[in-house]
């Protein structure tokens, strides 16, 4: 928490509480136009970080647009920069690679003024989920989105940001609301979006079963005890991987791939059965395509 704390910081005008912010490179941090400009560009305003506290003036904020048209929401993309050149050396947020999906599970880091028992902004996360595209933003459900989160980090669960808080439906309810979607806020920012990778389907039982049934040497039921006394050295179990036999081969391999979704720790089992099938069968060519479909079953080789 202190972490992501050390990126954020909170915004006040005239001495009153206005909203939330982040730092997304050195010196500038991130917010929504509308905290920053309001109906006017509002004076004495001040980033509050936790290394202290950095008035700043009027041409240090760039927003989009640059003031309101009078409606009831700030225009789109409602972002903003400004310039603090005190937070230079400081941590600052990542932005995603691509868009947070729908029904995908997002935090919102800022500040609030609605802690109990406290006076002032204080730190606050919530917990939301991604509820779908309206219009140019992206829709959440879930915590109650207070007065003074907007400009706050929206983020992924990996830590990178996915969007800027616009606000909520409702400010007295749990009625979900909006933030300004991370394409919007690379382009307002001038950093060239970077393709997400392209993921592999997980691959089904069935095709893992089928990737080991390539292999002669597992019709041999004592090959496949092997497998599992292998497969407990490489875990540190000490005795072989739990799996019940099955006199029918399919069945047998079927019953150890299910033992390894259920094992306590599912990629390293995974990782144990392919280490296992190298020394069993070094030379066979089957080797290559259950490299594949594990390295799909673990997310990746490079996690393993």
């Amino acid at each position: 928490m202190e972490a992501l704390m050390a990126r954020t910081v909170w915004i006040s005008a005239e001495d009153e509480f206005c909203g939330s912010g982040f730092l997304t490179s050195a010196g500038t941090v991130t917010t929504a136009a509308h905290v920053v400009v309001g109906d006017g560009t509002l004076s004495d305003l001040v980033i509050h970080h936790a290394s202290g506290a950095y008035p700043v003036q009027a041409h240090d904020v760039r927003a989009e647009p640059k003031n309101s048209d009078g409606g009831l929401f700030y225009p789109f993309p409602d972002l903003a920069t400004v310039h603090v050149p005190a937070l230079a050396n400081h941590p600052v947020l990542p932005l995603a690679q691509d868009e947070a999906p729908v029904s995908s599970e997002v935090t919102i880091v800022g500040y609030s003024s609605t802690v109990p028992g406290f006076d002032g902004a204080k730190p606050e996360t919530l917990l939301l989920r991604v509820a779908g595209v309206s219009g140019p933003y992206r829709r959440f459900l879930g915590d109650g989105v207070r007065p003074g989160h907007s400009g706050a980090a929206v983020l992924n669960q990996d830590g990178t940001v996915c969007g800027v808080l616009k606000g909520s439906r409702n400010y007295r309810t749990d009625a979900g609301g909006w933030f300004v979607p991370v394409g919007a806020l690379a382009r307002f920012l001038g950093v060239r979006p970077v393709a997400a990778p392209v993921r592999q389907p997980v691959p089904s039982q069935a095709e893992i079963v089928d990737a080991l049934l390539a292999f002669p040497v597992l019709a041999r039921p004592e090959a496949r005890f092997d497998l599992l006394d292998i497969m407990g050295n490489h875990l540190g179990l000490p005795h072989s991987f739990d799996a019940d036999d099955r006199p029918d081969r399919r069945a047998h391999l079927q019953r150890i791939v299910s033992r390894i979704e259920s094992f306590r720790d599912k990629e390293s089992a995974y990782t144990a059965l392919y280490t296992a099938m190298e020394e069993l069968a070094p030379y066979d060519q089957a080797l290559e395509r259950l490299r594949e479909v594990i390295g799909r079953a673990i997310g990746g080789w490079e996690s393993a």
